[in-house]
């Protein structure tokens, strides 16, 4: 059983995807965007993303970006407690230990497995986040 939850914003994707007792959620950053109001500069570095957002502080990315993730696996009937994995991006590695500061306090028993990867984003944000829940459907 395959079970989508679509997003409601301007990029074609789903919050999150049922597959049996799986869910996995879209890769989710600090905020949201039109990609049509992205501007570069002539090398394709992006410039601005249209939303006013691109000096918000690391820790509220953080914080934001978990805000995000946790109501996709909530569309799904998903919290925290049900992540097994949580892919993780950060713009600069020097963030990594606020980062883990502030993770471990989502996760504060039984912590899913996790990767984390320095990562130039379409977007000005410092942080992106997916993950993959694991919630039994009901016989």
């Amino acid at each position: 059983m395959k079970q989508a939850f679509p997003a409601d914003h301007a990029v074609p994707i789903s919050k999150a995807i049922r597959a049996g007792d799986y869910v996995f959620t879209s890769a989710y950053g600090p905020w949201l965007f039109d990609p049509c109001d992205l501007t570069f500069d002539e090398f394709g570095n992006i410039l601005d993303d249209g939303t006013g957002n691109k000096d918000m502080p690391f820790e509220e990315q953080v914080h934001c970006t978990f805000s995000f993730i946790k109501g996709a696996l909530a569309t799904a009937g998903c919290t925290l407690d049900d992540v097994v994995n949580c892919e993780c991006w950060i713009t600069d590695p020097r963030d990594f230990v606020t980062f883990n500061k502030i993770y471990q306090t989502y996760f504060t028993k039984d912590p899913p497995v996790r990767s984390i990867f320095p990562m130039r984003f379409n977007f000005p944000c410092k942080v992106e986040m997916k993950v993959v829940a694991y919630r039994p459907l009901k016989a």
